[in-house]
């Protein structure tokens, strides 16, 4: 029996490459997603034997991979995280078994000496940046 589609809002998951992460993410708005989780699709090293290479001469990631906007992702207005592969290949499994997976995206705001801490993100072709530039 195969598993009906999931009505909206539900969370989207999409693998690594073929194109930027903005347009996945984009692609996945339109399409009615409320979130998007990419599936990396490389081994970082630091997971050592608890991460599968798709191809065992594939070489594994040494750094964390950084999911950023290409410049186009103004009107992008749900959230999206990149999952580690050796996180992603046990859901994408009970996928492809036809069985749904349900999943929650939650993050915190860590404040430990009960100051707001923040982090501002710009575009390169963004008044502020350009003046920070100049």
């Amino acid at each position: 029996k195969k598993m009906l589609p999931w009505p909206s809002p539900y969370i989207l998951m999409v693998d690594r490459g073929g194109c930027t992460f903005v347009s996945k993410v984009r692609n996945a708005q339109r399409s009615g997603a409320a979130g998007v989780i990419i599936a990396d699709n490389t081994c970082l090293c630091s997971a050592k034997d608890a991460c599968e290479p798709e191809d065992s001469s594939e070489e594994c990631e040494t750094h964390e991979p950084i999911m950023a906007d290409d410049g186009s992702g103004a009107d992008i207005t749900i959230p999206s995280f990149l999952m580690f592969k050796q996180d992603a290949d046990p859901i994408k499994d009970v996928l492809k078994s036809n069985n749904m997976v349900r999943v929650e995206m939650a993050w915190s705001l860590p404040n430990p000496d009960a100051r707001v801490e923040y982090d501002l993100w710009t575009t390169p072709t963004d008044i502020v940046s350009q003046d920070f530039l100049g």
